[in-house]
This record gives structure tokens, C-alpha cells and sequence, in this order.
């Protein structure tokens, strides 16, 4: 491994522990020794290259988030020894194949070598606590419900086109697939599928039906048919459930967000279902568009989607509704991740009222699960923002405050002796929502600690700090911002570094937010973060039209510190925290004149968002005070 001299042991004991797994899984062992080095996160047969933050862990400065996402990444990449060299996709098309599969495996890797970190559990949150890898089930559902989502196979004409085949539908569903595929046909089983698919295609190339055949062989269930749904046409189902008696009805139907003319699109649904109280899910295969569960006692709460481990939503009627959350207690963390998670997809998709959703909370067991909280906090976040100027952020504000805090005051500021690395990662995420909830006593303990930091830099524990920074950046005067540059000047921490520079980009006075954005023309920082820093002006500091107006100053030299993927990227990215319709229209008349072809897909979905947010703002706010009114009443 070539790297500096700190930090240099994580990355070397994690790359042997994956070795070693791959190999196990695989039956096939690396084919060369892997050499690794400094340098943009990629994979090549024999070595790997990434990104300092992404391979070296200083046990003295890094946090626990940093070790966990560290790990993620290096499993990642190893598992691309197997599924992209090994094993390499006959065409782009078949990009999922590395991306999806490598996904997979590294998040399989990462937990079964760190079972306390309980990694499935956080992939089915939108939010991702380590902030590193962002391999979300709901974010890629999210973006699979909209009109500008593809099929995971997507027709790929040229190379020049590939590179907006590496996307969040080619990872993020291609893991959730496979995960949903391996939970249907068994863990034992679908391993010996991999098997003999890499056993025949090992220095070859292959396609997605190489491997539906290879899973067929080993499990004698037609793997093709069933996966052809979720593969080879775009987005994903909801199960729609209304009890008659003993008989419980499932309708499936497609699932969007904002696309209200989408096509009719059928599955076939591995599903599962549990009967709360009963030990283990019952499963079987949905094939046709309606389908009837009998039997099922009118007394038992039923939760379809055992442990949220299915591609798919679950809408229930409101009796069974009802049996659900009254049974909130009896459910594993993982289904009320999962209930969370539908939930707040529904009020997205206007099928169901912001009360709904709140009421879920409200009825939340009393705990501090990191799962859970990390639902609710991008909940939160996601209002909080989308509200920026409007008169019922203040009382929303107030409602979200009173659910955190107590959670917060349950950990408290310092870690104890026995708590789990979750307690730490949940710890510097509610000292981060509540900030930006405008909790001052929150802000004040930051400052505080801050200064403190100051004189005595081991004040501050690692997993705290990048939360801590953040909240003094966003409410940062000038002389903080002032010290916060310095420390990011002096420090030779690329942790650190980075902690102190997001911090500058919070700020949320203009005049400071301004010179954040002026440090990405310099070379205090890498060229592969200078140019986020622009992106994280346009959604931390509450001033998105700063960074676009700065940006567009200064397009040039910005694209020149950035790849052929993030040139496409990059313009509509910074739309994405936008919600006037006007902004649309802006991004469309730019990118005709500035912008290059390839990066059509990317402004379509920046439009779509806009689009989206301009509308679910208007309906937040008016559902929000009516809810907020009505809570009043009831108390």
C-alpha cells in the first residue's frame, strides 16, 4: 500500500478481511496480489486507487462514522477484483453487473465482519450515517418512483453515453435486488448460483441472463421471469392491502412521485408477510396484478415486507392501519424503519397526509434507535429546508425540536464507557438536525465546546467534532469563521481538513457564505473537494442561489477540477436544493447554451426536482399548520 504514514493499518486489515471473504463466497481466490495507493477512488485488476478519506484512518482524529465508511469503500472496491475484473459485463448495459454485485458484496462483507454496525439495518434509511458510501434502498427508490428514472439494464449506445450509466438506479437498485433476490431463494442457495456463474464466466465477459441462469441451475425456481420486472423496465410496485374478514386483498400497481401519467407496470413480487407476534415470515410469490391472503385472524396486526427487505412499498387500509401501530412495540427496528419509510414516501407522493406520518412517530416506541432517528432526521431536514422563508418553519421547527431533543437528552454531550458505535453516530446527528432546527441551547453547547477546542484539541472526541464544527460554521460571525479557516489551513489531517471546510460552507451570513465559495478557486483543498464545495454552499448555508450565481461566474474553472461524469453533473446539481418553478426554466435555457448532450438525463432529473419541491411546498405548508392547529386543540 502506498500512502502516507498515518493511517495506513485500517485500510490494510480491511482489504485482507475482504480478500478473504470474496474468496470464501466466490470459491475463487484473487487472481493477483492488490496493490493500493493515493489517488481518485477506482479499481483495476491488481490495484486500486482511492481517495485519501476514503482509505486512511488516523485512530487519534477519525471518528467512528470515518472507520465504518472507510470500510464500506475499501470492501467495495475489493469485491470489484470479482464482479468487474474476474468477471467483467459484456457492455455497458450490463453495468450493474460490477456496480450493483460490488455494492452487495461489500455491504455483506462489511457486515459480517462488524455485525454491531447492523449495516443492512442503515442501507434501508435514507440517510447515511457514516456520510460516506450513500448506499441507500430509500434515496434509490426515491429516484425510481420519478419520471426520469430507467431500468437497472439500460440501452447504452457509446462509451461517451456510459458514464451516466453510474447512477444511483445501477448501485443502489442493483444492490436492493440482489438482496430481495438472495432473501427469496435462500442465502445458501443463491450463493451457489454466484458460484457457478463465476466459475463459468471467470476471464470472460457475461450478461445479466448468464447470471439468471446460473441462479436458475442452483435453485431450480425461473429466476429470469422474476427478475426480468425489476431489471428490464423501470420502478417498482406498492402492494395496495384491505382486509375483508379473514381474507386479506393485495393489489400491486406502480409507484411514482410527481409522474402522474406513468405507464401501467406489473412484477412479480417475492413477498413476504408476517403475522405480529409469530416468530418467522411467511413468503410466497405475487404473480399476478391482485392476489388474497385467507385465513389471517381479524385480532392480528399483519406487516407485509418482513424486515424491509423487499423492493417494493406497502399501503394498508385503515383498520390494519390501526392493528399496526397499535402493535409499533412487538415489530422488529427493522420493519418500523420500514413503516417509517413508506410513510413518508406516501406524503411525498400526495397518496397520504402529513398527519399520517406524524402520527407514526408519535406512536413510536420511546428509544433512541439510530435507524429509526436517522428516518425521522432526514424527514425533518427535508421540511426544514424545503420551508426556507416560509411563515410555518418557525412552529415546524418547534414540533421537530420536541421530538429530537428528548432523544438527545437521553445520550447527553459525552460518550459512556459501554455505549455502542451507533449511540456515537446517533449522538453527532441529532447535534446536527437540532442545530439546524435552530435549538439554541444545541448551538450554544457547540460554541462552547468550540472554544474549548481551541486551546485543548482532545476537548472533543473524533465522533463529534464534524457535528459540532458544523452547527459553529452555520451560525458562525466572523472571527469564527476566521478561526475555523485557520484550523483548516494549518491542519495536515485530510479528516480534519475536510471537517473544518464543510464547516465554512455552512455558514449561513451571506457575506461569509461568499468567501466559502471563493476557497474552491483555490488550492487550499484537493481539486476533487474544492469543487463539492460549492455543492455544500448551495445546500448547507440556506443560500442555494450564492453558490448557483458563483458557479456560473466561474463554470470553467470549475469543470476543470472535475471528471467527464461530474461535468454533466455538476451544473444540475446545485439546482437540486431549488423549489422556485422559475428555476427550472433557468436550468433548461443554460444548459441548451452551456451544457453538452450527455448531460440531458442529469438535467431532466434537477428539473423534475424542482418541479416536485415547488409543489410539496406549497402542500407542506398548508398541511402543516392545519396539523399543528390541530395538535394545539387536542392538548
Amino acid at each position: 500500500m502506498l500512502s502516507p504514514p498515518r493511517g495506513k493499518q485500517n485500510g490494510v486489515a480491511t482489504r485482507s478481511k475482504a480478500l478473504r471473504r470474496f474468496s470464501n463466497i466466490t470459491t475463487i481466490t484473487s487472481a493477483f496480489p492488490i496493490r493500493c495507493r493515493n489517488s481518485i477512488r477506482s479499481e483495476n485488476w491488481g490495484g486500486i486507487t482511492y481517495y485519501e478519506t476514503g482509505l486512511l484512518f488516523d485512530p487519534e482524529k477519525s471518528s467512528a462514522a470515518t472507520r465504518q465508511g472507510i470500510y464500506e469503500v475499501i470492501a467495495h472496491e475489493t469485491a470489484h477484483q470479482w464482479f468487474g475484473d474476474l468477471v467483467t459485463m459484456a457492455w455497458w448495459d450490463n453495468l450493474w453487473l460490477n456496480e450493483g454485485f460490488a455494492s452487495w458484496m461489500g455491504t455483506k462483507c462489511t457486515a459480517h465482519f462488524n455485525p454491531q454496525w447492523e449495516v443492512w439495518l442503515e442501507k434501508n434509511t435514507p440517510r447515511d450515517p457514516t456520510r460516506r458510501t450513500g448506499i441507500s434502498k430509500e434515496l434509490e427508490m426515491e429516484g425510481d418512483a420519478r419520471s426520469t428514472t430507467h431500468p437497472i439494464q439500460q440501452p447504452i449506445a457509446n462509451e461517451a453515453e456510459a458514464n451516466s450509466a453510474f447512477d444511483d438506479i445501477t448501485y443502489r437498485k442493483g444492490q436492493a435486488f440482489l438482496l430481495m433476490l438472495e432473501s427469496f431463494l435462500g442465502e445458501n442457495t443463491f450463493r451457489d448460483g454466484i458460484r457457478r456463474y463465476m466459475a463459468a464466466h471467470k476471464y470472460s465477459n457475461s450478461t445479466t441472463a448468464d447470471l439468471w441462469n446460473a441462479l436458475r441451475q442452483a435453485s431450480d425456481k425461473p429466476v429470469g421471469e422474476i427478475a426480468a420486472g425489476w431489471t428490464e423496465q423501470p420502478g417498482f410496485p406498492v402492494v395496495k392491502v384491505k382486509r375483508d374478514g379473514e381474507t386479506v386483498s393485495l393489489t400491486q400497481e406502480r409507484f411514482t412521485i410527481h409522474f402522474p401519467n406513468a405507464p401501467a407496470l406489473q412484477w412479480k413480487i417475492p413477498l413476504t408477510y408476517l403475522l405480529v407476534g409469530d416468530a418467522k415470515p411467511q413468503s410466497r410469490l405475487m404473480t399476478q396484478k391482485i392476489d388474497k391472503l385467507r385465513n389471517i385472524p381479524v385480532d392480528r396486526a399483519l406487516k407485509l415486507n418482513a424486515d424491509g427487505a423487499g423492493n417494493y412499498r406497502v399501503e394498508y387500509d385503515d383498520p390494519l392501519w390501526e392493528l399496526l401501530l397499535d402493535a409499533l412495540p412487538k415489530l422488529s427496528v427493522a420493519d418500523r424503519v420500514n413503516l417509517l419509510g413508506d410513510a413518508w414516501a406516501f406524503v411525498q407522493a400526495n397518496r397520504a397526509p402529513l398527519s399520517t406520518y406524524f402520527d407514526l412517530i408519535e406512536k413510536l416506541p420511546a428509544g433512541v434507535e439510530l435507524a429509526e432517528r436517522e428516518q425521522i432526521i432526514n424527514a425533518f431536514d427535508y421540511i426544514n429546508r424545503l420551508l426556507i422563508g416560509n411563515a410555518a418553519r418557525e412552529k415546524f421547527q418547534n414540533y421537530a425540536r420536541s421530538i429530537l431533543r428528548p432523544n438527545f437528552d437521553q445520550l447527553g454531550w459525552e460518550p459512556r464507557k459501554d455505549e455502542t458505535p451507533r449511540a456515537a453516530l446517533l449522538r453527532a446527528s441529532l447535534i446536527e438536525a437540532l442545530g439546524d432546527l435552530n435549538d439554541q441551547e444545541i448551538v450554544a453547547g457547540c460554541r462552547e465546546r468550540f472554544q474549548k477546542y481551541i486551546a485543548d484539541p482532545g476537548s472533543i472526541v473524533p465522533d463529534l467534532r464534524a457535528s459540532v464544527f458544523r452547527v459553529v460554521g452555520h451560525y458562525a460571525d466572523d472571527p469564527t469563521w476566521i478561526k475555523l479557516h485557520e484550523l483548516g489551513l494549518k491542519t495536515t489531517s485530510t479528516e480534519e481538513k475536510q471537517n473544518y471546510y464543510e464547516a465554512l460552507a455552512a455558514a449561513r451570513d451571506p457575506k461569509l457564505a461568499a468567501k466559502s465559495l471563493q476557497i474552491s478557486l483555490t488550492d487550499e483543498l484537493p481539486t476533487s473537494r474544492a469543487v463539492f464545495l460549492v455543492g455544500k454552499v448551495a445546500r448547507d448555508s440556506d443560500h442555494p442561489d450564492l453558490a448557483w450565481d458563483f458557479a456560473k461566474a466561474n463554470m470553467k474553472a470549475l469543470l476543470s477540477k472535475t471528471d467527464a461524469v461530474g461535468i454533466n453533473r455538476y451544473a444540475p446539481s446545485l439546482f437540486m436544493f431549488f423549489s422556485e418553478e422559475s428555476r427550472a426554466d433557468e436550468l433548461k435555457a443554460y444548459a441548451k447554451t452551456n451544457l453538452p448532450p450527455t448531460s440531458a438525463k442529469e438535467v431532466a432529473k434537477a428539473v423534475d426536482e424542482i418541479q416536485f419541491r415547488s409543489e410539496f411546498k406549497k402542500r407542506l405548508a398548508n398541511q402543516l399548520s392545519a396539523w399543528i392547529e390541530n395538535q394545539r386543540n387536542r392538548k
